[in-house]
């Protein structure tokens, strides 16, 4: 994670301004909250992460970092609120925990030609049961949002039904990891296409074309 954030730079390029609000959907263990605050030190962050574990390490990065206006909002986004959501974490593979584990089927069966038993170990879940918000009930009022960064393992799109059409004006940039099954890299970009955003997505840094990664990038013509 760190190597593909600070090393490969998938988010670098941007120009978000002296004190930027940034909403980091899938906050993971706080390594994207790092790299903005490293570049932006006056940015306000807004990070949601559902998984007990990754919310403890996040929290505890916080703290080493000596990290201000870094705010961890422990619930799941998606299109609509939801309570008691069925969810998969790793325990070996963290970022990968999803609420859609088939869309891990494709990179186990390749560890699995390389490693081979290791990915049954690797892709062993245990499962959580978390509560689902919009994004929307957590839009700053009164700034607009410079970046939307979206990488939730799957639920994409539902992230981005869940902003309401009024706010979709005040946000400037998306960034989206979204793995292309069944025609989500479509969904995607037809999404941010109809809210106004030039559009482009390019493979994933640290992944194959047979990984089907792809980083979209989106900027409000």
């Amino acid at each position: 994670m760190y190597d593909e954030i600070f090393q490969q730079g998938c988010y670098d390029g941007l120009d978000l301004g002296d004190a930027p609000t940034v909403l980091d959907a899938g906050g993971n263990i706080g390594m994207f909250a790092l790299y903005i605050k490293s570049r932006y030190p006056d940015a306000e962050v807004h990070s949601f992460e559902p998984m007990p574990n990754n919310i403890a390490l996040f929290r505890k990065n916080v703290e080493l970092h000596g990290l201000s206006d870094v705010t961890l909002h422990e619930t799941a986004l998606g299109s609509a609120p939801e309570a008691g959501v069925e969810f998969s974490f790793f325990p070996l593979l963290p970022a990968n925990s999803t609420r859609y584990p088939e869309i891990k089927e494709g990179p186990k069966a390749q560890m699995a030609e390389q490693h081979g038993d290791l990915a049954e170990e690797f892709y062993t879940a245990e499962k959580v049961t978390v509560d689902v918000e919009r994004i929307a009930a957590f839009f700053p009022e009164d700034r607009e949002i410079a970046l939307l960064k979206v990488d939730v393992e799957g639920a994409e799109p539902d992230v981005l039904l869940g902003v309401d059409d009024a706010q979709w004006p005040r946000v400037r940039r998306v960034i989206a990891e979204v793995c292309d099954l069944d025609g989500q890299l479509e969904r995607v970009c037809e999404i941010l296409r109809g809210h106004g955003f030039e559009v482009t997505p390019e493979r994933a840094p640290l992944t194959e074309a047979a990984d089907q990664y792809y980083m979209v990038r989106a900027v409000r013509a």
